[in-house]
């Protein structure tokens, strides 16, 4: 007879391995204090993988480079859900769409959900941006959504939604949210066909440059920074710079701050920022 999960113990050694391996293959820093977390993450995947300690499943992370795909899977936290921080949607409406529309350069917005988890937040842009289309002659969008975990995108990708997740956005914008997702509360809700044809998802490390892609109008890296290091903080947001348009808006967490980073950011509002005028390159 098998022994319960809560059998299965992690040795302090085990666990420095297991956070070398995540923040060598994510850049995410799991804190010392997190091993109940970490053990409770994963105790059902060794049963599921038929490994009997984290030991040996360490030995078949090493071995076995999809295992690490999983991993990370199993350790990103992924709570979400459509309009979260309403200001952040206030100002994007009713500031930066506007401004963007005022300058008349160009009629085509390109926005990066950095972090994009299960796929509300870019959907939500892209409910907003469809109705700006709907507004606005000759102008289209579109919104690419990356996230480091494969588990994530796949809902993403499908892309129905209930519960909590919506309620915020059907309360706060009722109007929009008749408009653009359709469906049930029994079998979920879906964006409409003109939204998700603008979305994309792709698997991404934010540790690493992201290709094939031409620069952004808006950024959203939200909730995601406070997991890693200052320094690998900065090598992200350096990233990002190099590929946000000089009058584009960056937007990060509620939690999180770019004091004391060296960023090539400058802040327009709280968690709101732009690239630095004073900054001629992105930063090193």
């Amino acid at each position: 007879m098998r022994k319960p999960d809560t059998d299965i113990t992690m040795s302090d050694g085990d666990f420095t391995k297991l956070r070398a391996i995540v923040h060598r293959n994510t850049g995410i820093t799991i804190g010392e204090t997190r091993k109940t977390m970490l053990v409770s993450r994963l105790r059902r995947r060794l049963r599921e993988v038929d490994e009997p300690s984290f030991a040996s499943y360490i030995s078949r992370l090493v071995s076995d480079p999809a295992e690490i795909q999983e991993l990370t899977n199993r350790v990103t936290t992924n709570e979400t859900y459509f309009y979260r921080t309403p200001r952040v949607w206030d100002y994007f409406q009713n500031v930066f769409l506007p401004d963007f529309h005022a300058r008349g350069e160009n009629l085509r917005m390109r926005v990066w959900s950095a972090a994009a988890s299960t796929g509300e937040e870019a959907h939500t842009i892209g409910t907003i941006l469809e109705q700006q289309r709907l507004e606005k002659p000759g102008f289209d969008y579109s919104v690419l959504g990356t996230d480091v975990s494969s588990r994530v995108l796949d809902v993403a990708q499908t892309g129905v939604y209930n519960g909590r997740s919506i309620a915020r956005f059907r309360k706060e914008q009722p109007d929009l949210f008749a408009s653009h997702m359709k469906g049930s509360d029994a079998d979920g809700y879906k964006a409409v066909p003109q939204v998700r044809a603008r979305l994309k998802f792709k698997l991404h490390n934010l540790l690493e440059r992201l290709g094939g892609t031409s620069p952004f109008d808006v950024v959203f890296l939200r909730n995601v920074l406070i997991y890693f290091t200052d320094e690998d903080q900065e090598r992200i947001l350096q990233h990002v710079r190099e590929l946000i348009k000089p009058d584009g808006v960056l937007f990060i967490g509620e939690s999180e701050t770019l004091n004391n980073l060296r960023t090539g950011f400058e802040q327009l509002a709280p968690i709101i920022y732009r690239p630095s005028a004073r900054a001629s390159s992105p930063c090193a």
